[in-house]
């Protein structure tokens, strides 16, 4: 196809009128609409239901992580020595 034939089919398809839509596939075309509309619907509330499980989970895991990082960190358990306790009061 030469640059002519593409010139000629293009101008023919912008000049032949549109094909009107018979009422009974229009109406079969609106009822699957509405379908995909019930069914996007679902998948949007399942993902949005995946990210909140995804959010919660990860916010219980590092709950967990930090509680048992920090039972095990025995930096505040004993007080720290001063200097003033160990030696009593200077002179």
């Amino acid at each position: 196809m030469n640059n002519s034939d593409l010139s000629r089919m293009l101008k023919h398809a912008a000049t032949t009128p549109p094909v009107a839509v018979p009422s009974a596939l229009e109406e079969a075309i609106m009822a699957r609409v509405r379908v995909d509309d019930g069914r996007a619907r679902r998948w949007r509330s399942f993902v949005q239901w995946l990210l909140i499980l995804a959010a919660l989970t990860g916010i219980v895991t590092a709950s967990l992580i930090g509680w048992a990082l920090a039972s095990r960190d025995t930096i505040h358990t004993t007080p720290p020595t001063m200097e003033l306790f160990r030696t009593g009061k200077p002179q």
